[in-house]
């Protein structure tokens, strides 16, 4: 049986986000059938476990900060000894050249996906039109993790949705032991007997801690809720610094992306996402599936929603309500439901392999 390469483009091999969807196919897939190789334009964690699956990882600068080395070390990627059945490129508008250059090198299957349903950079906006022009041109697959996504990059043309489906039964974790509890505890040095109330995200604009910290400073918010926010990102020293100059460093622990996201969730509380926009979250999926009551913003894609009824949308223009809700929020309900619930809104990781395996027209 004969092995089909498949190029990854994915921006970070940090742990969380668009990775965590890719690294989710790839162990579940059949790597004697398919095996992915990775270009990021980031160093990260998860370089190793690629390697020990078979894959390779290939490190670029971005076109941004060095166009040419860009281009001549995509090119020769391209011409090694290896014949990509496919590539997929998961920073959709914005690796334009990239498929451009997989177009011209006759890769068969070229994939534009679709992560978020709006633009973080403001530069962009008057060049977006012509960038997706150019991007649709280049790609021969339109695929996106939700409707608000396909519709934000493809407009009116057909796309095939590919849900971020997890491994629902790693984030269900009520019997983690005491002992596990205690060494998380310490290990992070989180505060004993506080609500504590989880963020995991990137530090940027769009993932609006700004929001958080004005939560924080509400003098009618519960004494014993805690904010636990995890990630990295360029805004990460500016609201650390926020929160030391405001004093409420009693109100937040920052901590840095880690693979112990399942292990965080099953000792938290509740979750939270005040995104100012987002498209179906990993981390908001890895919560329901953790049985994790949710305040989230209203902008978030609803198709993130997995009918477990533990999503609360809340408007961003009326903080008053999150801090009511935040009050209200009881300890979540431990059960097995949430298995059921994915696979029933198509976000069995099983069905979306079978269905990449379509896209990468692989017999």
């Amino acid at each position: 049986m004969a092995k089909h390469h498949i190029l990854q483009v994915i921006p970070s091999l940090a742990l969380g986000g668009i990775s965590s969807v890719v690294m989710n196919w790839y162990r579940a897939l059949d790597r004697n059938l398919v095996q992915f190789d990775f270009i990021s334009f980031n160093d990260g964690p998860l370089a190793q476990e690629i390697i020990a699956l078979g894959g390779r990882v290939f490190i670029l600068p971005t076109f941004k900060q060095q166009p040419l080395r860009y281009m001549a070390a995509f090119r020769k990627i391209l011409n090694n000894d290896t014949c990509y059945q496919a590539i997929h490129v998961h920073n959709s508008f914005k690796n334009v050249v990239m498929l451009w250059q997989a177009k011209l090198a006759n890769v068969p299957v070229r994939v534009c996906h679709s992560h978020t349903a709006g633009l973080e950079a403001k530069w962009l906006r008057p060049l977006f039109g012509v960038i997706k022009q150019l991007t649709r041109a280049a790609s021969n697959q339109y695929v996106a993790c939700g409707q608000e996504a396909g519709s934000f990059l493809f407009g009116q043309r057909r796309f095939e949705q590919l849900n971020n489906a997890i491994d629902v039964k790693k984030y269900n974790l009520p019997n983690l032991s005491d002992d596990s509890r205690k060494a998380l505890y310490e290990k992070y040095q989180l505060p004993k007997h506080k609500h504590l109330v989880l963020h995991v995200g990137r530090f940027s604009k769009v993932k609006n801690h700004q929001f958080l910290l004005a939560l924080a400073q509400d003098k009618n918010l519960d004494n014993d809720i805690h904010f636990v926010c995890v990630g990295d990102g360029p805004l990460k020293t500016e609201v650390a610094k926020q929160i030391e100059s405001d004093n409420l460093h009693q109100r937040f622990s920052l901590l840095a992306s880690n693979n112990e996201i399942a292990k965080l969730m099953a000792i938290a509380n509740a979750f939270i996402m005040p995104s100012v926009f987002e498209g179906v979250s990993v981390a908001l999926l890895e919560a329901q599936a953790s049985n994790l009551p949710c305040l989230v913003s209203n902008t978030v894609a609803k198709e993130v929603d997995m009918g477990m009824g533990s999503l609360k949308f809340l408007s961003l223009s009326e903080p008053n309500r999150w801090t009511e809700q935040l009050n209200l929020m009881t300890p979540k309900a431990l059960g097995s439901e949430a298995q059921a619930c994915f696979s029933r809104h198509g976000y069995s990781i099983d069905d979306v392999v079978d269905k990449l395996i379509g896209i990468y027209q692989i017999q």
